[in-house]
């Protein structure tokens, strides 16, 4: 106990008390031990002393320890033991080889400090556990301090140092590559990007032709914004687009050079620009949209009497990009490129605008007359200025005698705030109408008893009925063949 306290501990407890009663015996083996006679006290003690036990010992062991504990047991150094078990076995007189499997699998194992000492025939007591327990914390520290004074351990270590610098130094190596590859891809991405950018908000129209959906960056004051606004819709783009782009390219030239910068200014400035932005985005995205509030509608109806029983209907051809099939009266050209929906843009008189494709619809009147109903809507901020979207949408209808004259186009003078224009035209039942070619254009719903598309609709008779138009067997009215100059 006193040893106990020595090492550090205040007070003894259990754990203390049965660690040595485990070592000593209980109190009842130690009063037996007393009463019995000096005689044959000191004969026990002398027989506990010298008497032996066979155990394998692990402390001095190749394989299981047998020859170790054998020479412990016979008092011979383990080395003769080992020896004898090499020459039995070029020996007949058996196999070494079976007689220490043999011993390895009965022989104990000397786990424990008491075990060992029973092996060597030492009295088992607080001492030679004590002493034991020393030499074993001694061997170890010699065992300790050899390993590391010999030169193979400072090799092997110096060579682990090396291996893992070598390891460290590859990786970081690589790790340095990849950095300078990914800022080669930031810095080209964002390099390419950045001029695209700056080619589509300030370059002239021969580079934005290389791009796709040029037309469409040309022709957006006229679909969307105009103006001023315009103006801050390109340069809400710039920011939102451009700063991340700037950001790229920084970021690829400090993986590319290694750059430090201590400027703490710069990515605060740049976060600012972009909230910018999108703060001028989003407040020009709803002035535009607020001019899309609301709707408003013109309608115009009239009436045609016709002096035959068939209506014949055409319309001013289509105009297209060349100038020698434009009508007299109409120097107008689409782009043949640009089609957005039923619009496209035309070129009135060398400047941009707004061409808008009607829709004609072909329905049974209920009366006697042919009825002509055309709807012009438009949207705007209001309904006042969507009515006046609607009607300042140019649309012409010609009546005269039997033939029905529409355009194919209709021109929007303003801004593109989504103005239509639909025409409906009413035949009497049992009136027969003729479409002209020009016709298929704008042909949009017309119920026919026929399976022909509306392309071959035209030049063909058809008569109301009460069910839609049916298609007739009339041949078509002679025309003079036009006489053509030899190139």
């Amino acid at each position: 106990f006193a040893e106990k306290v020595k090492i550090g501990g205040e007070v003894i407890n259990l754990a203390h008390v049965e660690e040595v009663i485990n070592i000593m015996g209980t109190p009842e083996a130690i009063s037996n031990e007393e009463e019995q006679s000096p005689k044959s006290a000191e004969k026990r003690f002398y027989g506990r002393a010298r008497s032996r036990r066979l155990y394998r010992d692990p402390e001095d062991k190749v394989l299981g320890g047998v020859c170790g504990g054998l020479g412990a047991y016979f008092g011979i150094d383990p080395v003769i033991i080992r020896i004898l078990f090499v020459l039995i076995f070029f020996f007949p007189i058996g196999s070494s080889v079976l007689i220490y499997l043999i011993l390895w699998i009965v022989v104990p194992k000397a786990s424990s400090t008491a075990q060992r000492l029973e092996m060597k025939g030492e009295e088992v007591n607080i001492d030679n556990i004590s002493k034991s327990i020393k030499e074993e914390i001694q061997d170890v520290k010699e065992n300790f301090r050899n390993y590391r004074s010999n030169p193979y351990y400072s090799r092997s270590r110096n060579g682990m140092n090396e291996v893992v610098s070598v390891i460290g130094t590859i990786l970081t190596t690589f790790v340095k590559i990849i950095l300078i590859v990914i800022g080669v891809i930031f810095l080209i991405i964002g390099a390419i990007a950045l001029i695209a950018l700056i080619g589509v908000l300030f370059a002239s129209h021969e580079i934005l032709s290389m791009t796709p959906f040029v037309h469409g960056f040309n022709y957006t004051d006229l679909f969307f914004i105009h103006g001023s606004s315009l103006t801050w819709l390109w340069a809400g783009i710039a920011l939102v687009i451009g700063i991340p782009l700037l950001m790229l390219i920084y970021a690829g030239i400090r993986m590319i050079f290694k750059v430090r910068s201590s400027n703490h200014v710069f990515g605060p400035a740049m976060g600012g620009l972009f909230i910018i932005g999108i703060i001028i985005l989003a407040v020009t995205a709803s002035s535009t949209l607020g001019e899309l509030r609301k709707k408003g509608n013109v309608s115009s109806e009239f009436t045609m009497t016709t002096p035959s029983d068939t209506l014949y209907m055409t319309a001013i051809p289509e105009l297209n990009d060349d100038p020698s099939k434009v009508s007299p009266g109409h120097e107008t050209m689409v782009d043949s490129e640009f089609q957005f929906d039923r619009f496209r843009i035309g070129s009135l008189n060398g400047k941009d605008c707004i061409v808008g494709y009607p829709l004609l619809k072909i329905e049974k009147s209920d009366g006697s007359k042919v009825e002509i109903e055309v709807s012009k809507e438009s949207r705007g901020s209001n309904y006042s200025a969507a009515q006046k979207n609607a009607s300042d949408i140019h649309f012409e209808t010609t009546m005269k005698d039997s033939l029905l004259t529409l355009q194919s186009n209709y021109l929007v003078s303003s801004v593109w705030r989504n103005q239509c224009v639909d025409v409906t035209v009413k035949i009497p039942v049992g009136k027969t109408i003729l479409f002209d070619k020009n016709i298929r254009h704008i042909l949009y719903d017309a119920e026919s008893n026929s399976d022909l598309s509306y392309d071959d609709m035209v030049g063909k008779y058809f008569t109301m009925k009460q069910d839609g138009l049916v298609l007739v067997n009339k041949a078509l009215p002679s025309e003079k063949p036009v006489k053509r100059s030899k190139p």
